[in-house]
C-alpha cells in the first residue's frame, strides 16, 4: 500500500525559509528549544521537551 501526503503553505518561500532556520520562529511550532540559527557547517541542537 502506498500513502501520499502533501502540505500547501500558503506563505512567500523566503518567509518559510526563515521559519526554518530562526529558532526564535520554528520553535512556535515545531521543537520546544534550540541551541541556535541553522548556518551551513555549524552544529545545532533542538528539543522537544514534551517527548524528554
Amino acid at each position: 500500500m502506498r500513502t501520499k501526503v502533501s502540505l500547501l503553505i500558503r506563505k512567500p518561500v523566503s518567509e518559510v525559509f526563515q521559519a526554518f532556520i530562526i529558532p526564535e520562529i520554528t520553535t512556535r511550532f515545531w521543537f520546544s528549544k534550540s541551541s541556535g540559527k541553522l548556518v551551513q557547517g555549524e552544529k545545532v541542537t533542538w528539543e522537544w521537551e514534551m517527548y524528554g
